[in-house]
């Protein structure tokens, strides 16, 4: 059984001044691959499955690793996490946000280019290096991930990278449409089991958690702590 409490509806999301986030104070942290740290932990590597430019290896920093084997340990018998990306180069942005772009283009005909990006910004950061504020997984510090049971993903109502507002994390809190009470209950217990070992929730995208970057810097009142990994500037733009 999940700790009492996991089942608790999902807050709603706070509110943040994003521009008052300090730049990173990098600590150093190395990056590791959780993967190797607990057996409860697998990676999916989910864009190289698309036949996107993705990352082969599941890399984190280390304070992130830990955590996830920290919320692995918590899984009742059968459970595990599945991680669907973590730390991504300036080419897989890249290739993520032209694609993401297409399809906005597709949809929204009408929509000018400024719009457009407005739109997609809220789900793919711009594939820029900028060490003042470096996107979540340049720094190492951002994981996308579900959890699975005996092998297989537990059903969140919408699959990762939806571009939709039912991706927004407490979505099915504010109304949950028959037959995705299932799917609700299962958001619940992942925001649960990654706030309760540190890690922060990204609401437009129920997949998606943080430690050590700038929202989890607005959350703590601080500087964070990650800043643009090295690793990421690879074939960079």
């Amino acid at each position: 059984m999940f700790p009492d409490g996991f089942l608790k509806p999902i807050p709603p999301a706070p509110d943040f001044d994003w521009e008052a986030i300090p730049a990173p104070v990098e600590c150093g942290e190395p990056l590791v691959d959780p993967t190797r740290l607990s057996s409860r932990i697998t990676y999916g590597a989910a864009y190289l499955r698309q036949g996107l430019p993705g990352e082969e290896i599941c890399l984190v920093r280390q304070g992130v690793a830990l955590r996830l084997c920290q919320a692995a340990d918590k899984l009742p018998q059968g459970y595990g996490i599945y991680i669907f990306d973590s730390l991504r180069s300036l080419k897989v942005q890249k290739a993520l946000y032209d694609q993401f772009y297409a399809v906005a283009r597709k949809e929204r005909p009408q929509a000018s280019p400024a719009e457009l990006e407005k739109i997609i910004d809220e789900f793919v950061a711009v594939p820029v290096k900028r060490l003042d504020r470096p996107s979540p997984h340049a720094t190492g510090g951002a994981v996308d991930l579900t959890l699975s049971r005996d092998g297989q993903l537990l059903d969140m109502g919408v699959d990762f990278d939806d571009f939709t507002d039912l991706a927004h994390t407490d979505a099915l809190e504010i109304a949950c449409p028959p037959g995705l009470e299932e799917a609700r209950d299962n958001r619940r217990l992942l925001y649960h089991l990654m706030e309760s070992v540190g890690l922060v929730n990204y609401s437009s995208e129920w997949w998606h958690y943080a430690y050590g970057e700038r929202q989890w810097a607005a959350r703590e009142g601080c500087a964070p702590i990650y800043g643009f990994c090295p690793e990421c500037d690879f074939e960079a733009l």
